[in-house]
């Protein structure tokens, strides 16, 4: 069926470069080009907390949809962003992870739809350093420089001098030097720059959350045929293997429209039918 999206524009309000990644599958699956329309979206939080994030990341995800229809007008039919966060993996906390959500409003065809992908491949990481073998160390594990740094003094109150997107050894044994002068604790702090733009590993997840939302666009409802079909919610209680008790697992996921009520329910799609009882309350309690 062809794309009900074939020969539109999305705008995608970013501030971050992030069509490099959203782009390609959205042309691909449904032939429609993207616009970015470039706003501050640091208003809405940064990453090293100069601002304070507003409201969740769902939440900053649609309003930066919501910012781009009320500035370009009626004429805008389709809005797009995108949010990040980053932290501990919720199944395996020592490994960190990339939570990205995206957010559409489709004003031609009257709904809206989120989607997120969280990911492992991800070089989140921050660290205090005192020396420039020490950074060195640690620009080299998050593979700087095709990953650019943040710096600044390790005495948080310190909120000067701040370095960002710091992508070159010139620049990173500057900063550090910088940074050491204004650091009472004699260390400076070091973090990953997580923004888009600076950070390839991050471009590639939030490239495979888009590929998933262009994939759903290009579903049609099977009894509307209207686009957006997909993945609406799931049903926990996969019995364990051993004595048959429910588990927390997911054991059905139930498919539905975005405009009407027809919903499909489906076991799970990697098959499995039965937990191990590694991951059942009676047995591993």
């Amino acid at each position: 069926m062809r794309s009900a999206y074939a020969g539109s524009c999305f705008v995608l309000t970013t501030k971050h470069a992030k069509s490099i990644a959203v782009a390609s599958p959205f042309w691909d699956k449904l032939k429609a080009s993207m616009v970015e329309y470039p706003m501050d979206t640091d208003l809405l939080g940064t990453f090293t907390g100069e601002v304070e994030r507003a409201g969740n990341a769902l939440e900053c995800a649609r309003l930066k949809c919501d910012w781009s229809l009320k500035r370009l007008g009626e004429k805008v039919e389709f809005a797009l962003a995108s949010e990040g966060s980053f932290g501990p993996h919720p199944f395996i906390p020592f490994v960190p992870c990339d939570h990205e959500i995206m957010y559409f409003i489709d004003r031609r065809h009257g709904f809206h739809l989120h989607m997120s992908h969280l990911s492992p491949k991800t070089n989140y990481c921050m660290k205090a350093v005192d020396s420039l073998e020490d950074l060195q160390t640690f620009a080299c594990a998050i593979q700087f420089p095709s990953h650019a740094l943040i710096l600044r003094p390790n005495d948080r109150d310190t909120k000067a001098p701040l370095f960002k997107g710091v992508d070159s050894q010139a620049a990173l044994e500057e900063a550090f030097k910088e940074c050491l002068k204004h650091s009472s604790e004699g260390k400076v702090w070091v973090e990953t720059d997580m923004r888009a733009m600076f950070n390839p590993s991050r471009m590639e997840v939030i490239g495979e959350l888009a590929a998933k939302m262009a994939d759903r666009l290009a579903t049609h409802c099977p009894k509307c045929s209207f686009p957006g079909w997909g993945k609406i919610r799931v049903e926990k209680g996969l019995k364990c293997s051993s004595c048959r008790s429910e588990t927390d697992l997911v054991k059905l996921e139930i498919f539905g429209c975005v405009k009407c009520d027809f919903e499909t329910i489906h076991g799970r799609a990697d098959r499995l039918t039965q937990a191990e009882p590694m991951h059942c309350g009676y047995c591993n309690p």
